[in-house]
């Protein structure tokens, strides 16, 4: 707003209505350049704040057709107009830190950064600095002033993962941090007023922890004022076909490599597999399907041979192998061999018989000895 009429009045107004700035008559150009300069670097910062909140809901996306999943989409719309604490519970990897990230950047918080603390990955020793920050000098190593996760969350969100745990004594130092919204540094005498949103998450029962002393009550009803529950992948198989096609979509498109498909027979398989490390287990096994198989739709033993390598558990007993001699246990580790060399190199006979050492036909007599086809293997 240019004006000959410079009123501290007028300038008010035409701020309120949406002016970036308001220069009185007479001006100099260099002054109108620098305002625009600043108003489009205002512009500009504006619109990549509004790209990268876009990118984030697109990068922390949820998927499920699931009732349970339905019901959970629904109360994180609803909780995420309010400041209300949240706890999310459940199985580790199904998906806890996603339903708080969505929950914050669908809030009036979704400006400022996100603040995220692992109660169970940091020692005890420096938990209390990583949450509360730490005057120059308040122990031994420290040189300087940090500032802590809840002093960064000040009108953001804070998201205190695993906090079922965290020790007795530091639950204390957090229930009065969430009751009066203050803190004080390590080795700090001022009182610092916060405006945090604080999110929990764990994989424990919580109220067994109650009745057990060695989680407080008191904290416990602080923090779970919502409660949202995310049931495991093997209860809900509905959302397993959707998160395959979401993931395949996904790391298609980071690696710019063609989109891919899961053979019915595959997909079936897939949705009847108990899921041990729930959604976290099934992404990281659809990435590996994108980087090791180059073939356009992915077979039932490919899938089978793939989630064999990545299984940590030992199964269920009609999944296990076993070996009653030595002979046997030597032809099942050459059939793996041949058979991942066959899917690495997507069924390519000759480099695959070069990259073992062996002439085609003997390659031959060995899948046809051990029964590898790409419609059906034998265990």
């Amino acid at each position: 707003m240019l004006s000959g009429h410079g009123k501290i009045s007028k300038a008010v107004e035409a701020t309120k209505i949406g002016a970036f700035d308001f220069l009185e008559k007479p001006v100099e150009s260099e002054k109108i350049l620098i305002t625009i300069e600043n108003a489009l670097t205002r512009f500009y910062l504006e619109r990549e704040k509004d790209f990268l909140l876009q990118d984030s809901l697109e990068r922390y996306k949820m998927v499920g057709v699931s009732k349970a999943m339905k019901g959970t989409f629904s109360l994180i719309e609803t909780v995420a107009k309010t400041d209300t604490n949240v706890l999310i519970t459940g199985e580790s990897g199904t998906g806890k830190e996603l339903i708080a990230r969505a929950i914050h950047f669908r809030s009036d918080r979704a400006g400022r950064p996100f603040q995220v603390v692992n109660c169970a990955a940091i020692p005890e020793d420096l938990i209390e600095s990583e949450l509360f920050g730490h005057e120059k000098g308040a122990f031994t190593g420290a040189t300087g002033r940090k500032i802590g996760k809840f002093e960064l969350a000040d009108k953001s969100t804070i998201f205190l993962d695993e906090i079922g745990d965290m020790s007795l004594r530091l639950q204390a130092k957090v229930l009065r941090a969430i009751e009066y919204k203050e803190i004080q540094r390590l080795g700090g005498k001022e009182t610092i007023k916060i405006d945090a949103r604080i999110i929990c998450a764990s994989n424990k029962d919580l109220k067994e922890a109650v009745r057990e002393k060695i989680f407080r009550e008191d904290l416990y009803f602080r923090i779970s004022v919502i409660n949202i529950y995310v049931p495991p992948l093997r209860e809900r198989k509905e959302d397993i076909p959707v998160l395959i096609e979401h993931f395949i979509k996904t790391f298609c498109e980071e690696r710019k490599r063609p989109l891919f498909k899961i053979h019915p027979s595959a997909l079936e398989f897939l949705i009847n597999y108990h899921w041990p490390g729930n959604v976290r287990e099934l992404r990281n096994f659809v990435e590996k399907m994108a980087v090791l198989s180059s073939a356009p739709v992915i077979s039932r033993e490919e899938v089978e041979m793939l989630l064999r390598d990545s299984s940590i558990e030992e199964g269920a007993p009609e999944e296990k192998i076993f070996f009653e001699t030595l002979d046997s246990a030597r032809e099942k580790a050459e059939r793996d061999l041949i058979l991942t060399k066959l899917l690495v190199n997507n069924w390519n006979y000759e480099k695959t018989a070069e990259e073992l050492g062996i002439s085609r036909a003997t390659l031959f007599n060995k899948i046809k000895k051990y029964g590898i086809t790409r419609e059906k293997i034998n265990y």
